[in-house]
């Protein structure tokens, strides 16, 4: 499966029907490339009297899916900076989840790669991995589940398609699985954080993709220094 270039995806594009926003991009030197996908808007239509789907649609990481798919297919990480109800923590899963098997063509060991997302908090884990089972129609702990603390609410890779879990969770069970072949992409959600676990996944997730550039690395948060991510992945000190 191809993807076509959208019309807005360059340097800069218009990110609203009111006014443009930045999207930077840069080849990177590890594993692929890397890529600054900057939103920030307000949100000045109300959705109170829409139903769900119409309020998933106007949300602003659905309004570029197309962006997103095409920029996920030519680059291995991306950086993405949007403010809170922007729907990042709930599509942006959907939408890789959907594609991520076509990226590792076989790599992984399952036909259908897993999709992990990382919350900072137990809480935000369990919540989101119940919207996200809802509006995927689906029953939550199958193709959607959550890990958390010493409660495994999942399927197993052969079923489960997105995983919501801790950076603890992950962090642990890189110990077991080095080069996480059950997954085709990680989604570090609300990375501005910084939690320890936090630091340590992101650079365990760098030498992973060096060996791995299969594996879609999508960083995202409402306030981080997207300069800074972007040159942290970008930066290769041991180029052989």
């Amino acid at each position: 499966m191809s993807f076509k270039r959208p019309e807005a995806v360059g340097k800069f594009a218009d990110l609203s029907a009111d006014r443009s926003e930045e999207l930077a991009t840069t080849e990177g030197t590890i594993g692929g490339s890397s890529l600054v996908y900057n939103r920030r808007s307000d949100a000045s239509v109300s959705d109170r009297y829409l139903s769900a789907d119409d309020q998933r649609s106007r949300l602003p990481v659905n309004k570029f899916r197309d962006h997103i798919e095409y920029l996920l297919s030519k680059h291995q990480t991306l950086v993405i900076v949007a403010e809170t109800g922007s729907g990042k923590s709930t599509q942006l899963p959907q939408i890789v989840s959907k594609l991520c098997h076509q990226w590792t063509d076989g790599e992984t060991d399952n036909k259908q790669p897993m999709v992990a997302v990382t919350e900072p908090r137990r809480v935000a884990a369990v919540t989101l991995a119940a919207r996200v089972a809802e509006e995927m129609g689906v029953q939550l702990g199958r193709e959607v589940g959550y890990c958390i603390g010493f409660e495994d609410f999942t399927a197993g890779p052969a079923i489960t398609r997105v995983k919501f879990c801790t950076e603890a969770i992950l962090v642990n069970e890189l110990m077991s699985d080095p080069l996480l072949t059950a997954y085709g992409a990680v989604i570090v959600d609300e990375a501005h954080e910084r939690t320890l676990h936090t630091d340590i996944l992101l650079a365990l997730l760098k030498k992973i993709s060096r060996k791995r550039p299969t594996l879609r690395l999508i960083i995202a948060s409402a306030t981080i220094d997207c300069e800074l991510m972007r040159q942290y992945f970008d930066h290769n000190p041991n180029p052989a």
